[in-house]
C-alpha cells in the first residue's frame, strides 16, 4: 500500500482546544486552504454544539470543495438528522469501546452498545451518509471487542473505522500491534484509520506506526490543535509519511507553512519557534560547528531539505557564531576580512548579544501569561456576573 489519506479535523477537534473559537469566515477560509492543500477528508464540526455551528458547517458544505465534508456525532439518531440538515456528506459516529467509557460514561453493557451502534450506523447509512465508525478510547479497550464492534458496524454499512488513542497513552509499538490485530480481524473492505492525541508527545509517532501496520486514514489537525495537548500535527504526519515511509498522501507540502500561519493567527495558539517543519527556527542555524559543516555540504546538518516545504535555510548571529559564518556573509556582500578582523567581528557580536540582557524576554513572558489568562480562558468575574443576572431574573 503506497497511499495514505490525511483526514483533517482542525475545524472540529482543533476548535475544541481550550480558548479557541473560529469565526464563520475563518472556518470557511481554513476549509478552503485545507482543500487546496490536498486534505482527503474534512471533519468540520459537531452539529449538536449549537445552531451557529450548524450554520458554519452548512456554509462549508456549500463551497463545493473537492474534499468530502464530514461532521462528528454521538450515537444518537437526532444527531444524524442534524448532520443531514447541515448537508454533510460523511459522519464520524463516535462509539466508546473501552469498559471505562461504555460502563461509566454511557451506563451500558457491551451488548446494549452493540445494539445502539448498529441502529445508529444503519440509520445514518439510510439517510445517505458515508459512515466513519470511530472507536473512542480504543487504546484502553480489548482488541477482540474492538474488532467485533467494527465488524458489526461494517455489516450495518460503515465504510471506515477509526481507532482513537483518546487520552494519548499509546506508544508506537503498542499502536502498531493494536492496528495489526484489529485489521487482521475485520473485513478487507473496511478501511482502517487512527486518531491520536499528543498527551505524551507521541501522536505523530503513533500515527506513523499505525500507517506502517496498515492504517490508511490518518487523522490530523493543523499545528496539532486539539483537546489538552492536541493531536497529531498535519505538517509532521505529512512529512514523516512521505520521507520515512515513502507514502503518497496528496498534500502539497509547499502549502504547509502558510496554512500553519493562517491557523496560528485564527486560533491564537502560537507555535514554539522550534516546532518541526513550520516553526520559526526549523531551518535557522547559529552554532559555528553546524554552519561550518553546512557551508561545506548542506547535508551535514540537514535531514529535511527546506525547499521541500517551501522554506529556506538561514544563519543567525549570536553567542555561538563562528568565523566561518561571518566570512560567508561578508563574501556574499563583496567584503573581505583577514583572520584577525574576523575574530574581532565575532567577539563584538557575542559581546553585543550578551549585553542585550533578558528584559525583553521577561516582558514577553508576562504579556503571554496575561494573554493566556484573558484570551484563552473565560474571565471568572464575567462568569459570575452572568450567573447573578440569570439567577436574579435580570437577564
Amino acid at each position: 500500500m503506497n497511499r495514505v489519506y490525511l483526514a483533517d479535523s482542525t475545524l472540529r477537534e482543533g476548535e475544541q482546544t481550550p480558548g479557541v473559537h473560529f469565526t464563520r469566515d475563518e472556518k470557511i477560509r481554513i476549509a478552503r486552504e485545507l482543500d487546496q492543500a490536498g486534505a482527503a477528508l474534512l471533519d468540520v464540526g459537531m452539529p449538536s454544539v449549537s445552531q451557529e455551528e450548524m450554520d458554519s458547517i452548512a456554509a462549508i458544505a456549500g463551497l463545493g470543495l473537492a474534499a468530502p465534508i464530514g461532521v462528528s456525532a454521538r450515537l444518537r439518531r437526532e444527531e444524524v438528522d442534524q448532520a443531514c440538515a447541515c448537508r454533510a456528506a460523511e459522519i464520524f459516529l463516535i462509539c466508546p469501546v473501552s469498559p471505562l467509557h461504555v460502563r461509566s460514561k454511557l451506563g451500558m453493557d457491551e451488548e446494549g452498545l452493540r445494539v445502539l451502534a448498529g441502529d445508529v450506523v444503519g440509520y445514518a447509512v439510510q439517510r445517505g451518509l458515508a459512515v466513519n465508525f470511530v472507536a473512542e478510547d480504543a487504546s484502553r479497550a480489548e482488541a477482540a471487542f474492538i474488532a467485533d464492534m467494527l465488524c458489526h458496524g461494517h455489516a450495518c454499512g460503515a465504510r471506515r473505522a477509526i481507532l482513537c488513542d483518546t487520552v494519548g497513552i499509546m506508544e508506537p509499538f503498542g499502536m502498531k500491534e493494536l492496528v495489526s490485530r484489529v485489521k487482521a480481524s475485520v473485513p478487507q473492505g473496511l478501511s482502517m484509520g487512527v486518531h491520536c492525541h499528543d498527551d505524551l508527545g507521541l501522536a505523530t509517532a503513533n500515527t506513523i506506526a499505525a500507517a506502517e501496520a496498515g492504517a490508511e486514514i490518518l487523522s490530523v489537525t493543523v499545528n496539532g490543535l486539539g483537546e489538552r495537548a492536541g493531536n497529531a500535527p498535519l505538517h509532521e504526519v505529512a512529512v514523516a509519511a512521505e520521507k520515512l515511509l515513502g507514502r503518497e498522501h496528496g498534500i502539497d507540502m509547499h502549502r504547509l507553512y502558510d496554512l500553519s500561519r493562517l491557523v496560528e493567527h485564527c486560533s491564537g495558539i502560537f507555535l514554539s519557534p522550534n516546532t518541526p517543519v513550520v516553526g520559526f527556527n526549523s531551518f535557522r542555524h547559529e552554532s559555528g560547528i553546524h554552519i561550518d559543516g553546512l557551508l561545506k555540504n548542506s547535508g551535514t546538518y540537514t535531514g529535511l531539505d527546506p525547499s521541500d516545504v517551501n522554506r529556506a535555510a538561514s544563519f543567525v548571529l549570536g553567542k555561538h557564531t563562528g568565523t566561518g559564518a561571518i566570512r560567508h556573509i561578508l563574501q556574499q556582500k563583496g567584503y573581505a576580512a583577514d583572520d584577525v578582523q574576523l575574530e574581532k567581528i565575532v567577539r563584538r557580536i557575542k559581546e553585543k548579544k550578551a549585553a542585550a540582557g533578558k528584559d525583553d524576554i521577561r516582558q514577553m513572558a508576562e504579556r503571554m501569561e496575561q494573554y493566556y489568562e484573558h484570551s484563552l480562558s473565560f474571565p471568572q468575574n464575567i462568569f459570575w456576573e452572568i450567573v447573578e443576572e440569570v439567577l436574579n431574573g435580570r437577564e
